[in-house]
């Protein structure tokens, strides 16, 4: 699955060290095809960081806009741009305050082999137990209905755009559940096992975990203190 795949990454220079943990991680288990962009924010917005300030909200709205230029820019690839343009079955995007785990590199097979008997087109991490998304990390398929999920990130880049910050105090994730749960939108979905995800401190599965994102943190240094406590466990 791993060589099938192209990783959509968005970072700023504020979030270095987890970008870097970011990178390495992949390349452990061999992930090499990636679509890092490294955004640089107006200066104004660099002097507060942090959950809900004004450069996070400006990073959620880039994120997405990132990963629909990558989406549309490989989609109007030209054929003559073969070999380059090699074909992948699976476009995956990435936070980077996530760590990938070499130890169960084989179980990405087991987690490929779940997502090709399923008949939906988008697979996200849930947030925690519950059924609502987390935005951090999810996997499409690159198939006949990637426009459609192509358009379901317009459509929450468009509200985003348009909304007050205190309506969508999770940024993308909030806009995310939202035309979810109300039946806003026709994407087909589903949610990656548990067992494949680290969620915080919370391992569902030892055995099988393939990345951790590290959540519930105040600050960088936290996320940096939670990575490390959860790699010395494998």
């Amino acid at each position: 699955m791993l060589n099938n795949s192209l990783f959509i990454a968005y970072s700023t220079p504020n979030y270095s060290k987890l970008t870097n943990i970011l990178l390495n991680s992949l390349n452990l288990i061999n992930a090499n095809n990636i679509n890092h962009f490294v955004d640089i924010p107006p200066e104004i917005l660099i002097t507060k960081t942090g959950f809900q300030t004004d450069l996070w909200y400006y990073c959620i709205r880039n994120k997405i806009n990132h990963l629909i230029e990558v989406l549309t820019n490989y989609d109007n690839l030209p054929e003559s741009t073969e070999p380059i343009h090699d074909e992948k079955k699976y476009f995956i995007f990435t936070d980077c305050d996530i760590c990938y785990i070499k130890n169960n590199i084989n179980e990405w097979q087991e987690l490929e082999k779940f997502i090709n008997n399923n008949n939906n087109d988008i697979f996200f991490m849930r947030e925690g137990t519950s059924n609502e998304v987390n935005s951090g990390f999810f996997i499409i398929k690159n198939n006949n209905n990637i426009n459609n999920i192509k358009n379901f990130f317009v459509q929450v880049l468009n509200i985003f755009d348009i909304s007050e910050k205190k309506d969508i105090p999770f940024g993308d994730q909030t806009i995310i559940n939202n035309l979810l749960s109300k039946r806003l939108s026709n994407i087909n979905y589903d949610y990656i096992p548990n067992d494949y995800v680290i969620f915080g401190k919370h391992i569902f599965n030892k055995k099988k975990s393939l990345f951790h994102h590290a959540i519930g943190c105040i600050d960088i240094e936290d996320k940096l203190l939670q990575i490390n406590y959860i790699k010395s466990l494998f």
